[in-house]
């Protein structure tokens, strides 16, 4: 498992780095909405539809990016709404889970889910600085899963949310958070073109909110999988298990972080 893990990296970390930064606006908008729709195929099971009709809500999720993905400020509102309710949700699990036994509840939700991170990350491409902001959003959500991962194996005796994820610790989460405000505030220093967009405290509230919010995702997906009974949500990336699965976190920070530089006049 560990020798298929390492090789599904090395293979598939530098192809993703390169579709990221190297790809022009309109092929890196064409990747986002492929990857969309493997994800509305993997989100399918979640629905526990039947194989053609993954497949068809697959191409359904990229039908709407290519229609509708331009309508940012829509998505990030719709977003808002859905994280927020997704966090009462988690909290509140497995006693709300009868509410996800619907499959078209289901259907819908991976909608809000899927189409704002995409709507967003075609929207910091877009800028003159788009791969800087791209870089800023992954920077500090592997930050703060790094935090999170090393300060829960010294110190995660206390549990977060055992029921929806038995891995993650309290310590965990305040780890990932002190990482990632660490790394957002010497962003300034290393980045200078952002720094010329405004100063410090703004990335250090900009990243707090990030590193929560990518718990959040997390925790939403792994809730998700539990309610299905499954372990991940796909089994294309060996030793990863599916797309979902490595981009959980990102699927939530994107319209938050998108959100932050457009309501600060950073990316219109």
């Amino acid at each position: 498992m560990l020798k298929a893990r390492i090789l599904t990296a090395l293979i598939i970390a530098p192809l993703a780095l390169m579709g990221l930064f190297g790809l022009p606006p309109r092929e890196f908008s064409g990747l986002i909405m492929a990857i969309l729709a493997v994800c509305g195929w993997e989100w399918a099971n979640f629905c526990r539809f039947e194989p053609i009709p993954r497949v068809v809500y697959g191409v359904i999720i990229a039908g709407c990016f290519l229609a509708f993905g331009d309508y940012l400020l829509v998505w990030l509102a719709l977003a808002a709404i859905a994280w927020s309710v997704a966090i009462g949700v988690i909290l509140r699990y497995p006693r709300q889970s009868k509410v996800w036994q619907s499959s078209w509840v289901l259907a819908g939700v991976g909608i809000l889910v899927l189409l704002p991170a995409g709507s967003s990350l075609i929207a910091l491409k877009a800028h003159a600085l788009g791969n800087q902001w791209i870089l800023v959003l992954l920077v500090l959500i592997w930050s703060a899963d790094i935090g999170a991962y090393f300060i829960g194996r010294r110190w995660g005796r206390k549990k977060l949310l055992p029921e929806v994820s038995p891995g993650k610790s309290v310590a965990g989460l305040i780890g990932g958070l002190v990482m990632a405000m660490m790394v957002g505030g010497s962003l300034v220093a290393y980045l200078p073109a952002v720094s010329l967009q405004t100063d410090w405290q703004f990335w250090l509230a900009v990243a707090a909110s990030v590193a929560l919010i990518s718990v959040v995702g997390d925790l939403t997906l792994s809730m998700f999988k539990r309610n299905r009974g499954i372990k991940d949500s796909s089994r294309l990336l060996p030793g990863h298990g599916g797309f979902l699965d490595r981009l959980d976190s990102l699927f939530s920070a994107a319209p938050l972080f998108c959100g932050w530089l457009v309501i600060f006049g950073l990316i219109g």
